[in-house]
């Protein structure tokens, strides 16, 4: 979808045009799906999930200032609706472990596709700083825009950039001191 289709998709669907938001879960069902799926491995789960996302969505959806600002403002709705679903099962599960988990999960299958070498800075990935991690995480294995990445951490961009950048180059130096 193009920007100008999501800002007409968007626009529409602010004003109750139920088709217009339609679009909009076509757009993002998929991508929102695995995110939840491999933060919570449970197919049902992340079906609920997925559907109390868009279902929060639709009735926030005049909070969307702009059409750039969408992709976060959907992943932020997953990963609260995560965060939610863990504090109802605290009895089972940590939730120091959840926040943890949420920032360390990778998708296995992109792994699997990986080649040896990209493999190899996979493993190096776990040893950066939570915040590196996590946007080079939103970047690369999701995809994301520095813009929603900025969204869903409550950044500025700048910072995102910035956080980047330290992260590549630390990322750089680790796959520099494995190779020797």
């Amino acid at each position: 979808m193009t920007d100008s289709e999501l800002k007409q998709f968007l626009e529409r669907a602010q004003n109750g045009d139920s088709a217009a938001f339609s679009r909009l879960y076509d757009e993002f069902a998929e991508k929102l799906y695995r995110f939840i799926f491999f933060r919570v491995g449970h197919k049902e789960v992340a079906e609920d999930l997925l559907s109390d996302t868009f279902v929060k969505a639709w009735q926030k959806l005049k909070q969307v200032n702009s059409p750039a600002a969408i992709t976060g403002w959907f992943y932020q709705i997953a990963r609260n609706n995560i965060i939610d679903y863990y504090r109802i099962k605290k009895d089972f599960v940590p939730l120091e472990e959840v926040a943890e988990f949420l920032e360390d999960a990778v998708n296995p299958i992109d792994t699997i596709n990986l080649n040896m070498d990209q493999a190899k800075i996979l493993e190096l990935l776990v040893k950066l700083p939570g915040e590196q991690r996590l946007v080079l995480q939103y970047k690369f294995f999701e995809d994301l825009t520095n813009e929603e990445i900025a969204y869903i951490l409550n950044k500025t961009e700048g910072a995102i950039r910035v956080i980047q950048h330290r992260a590549l180059i630390k990322l750089k130096d680790l796959v520099k001191r494995k190779s020797k």
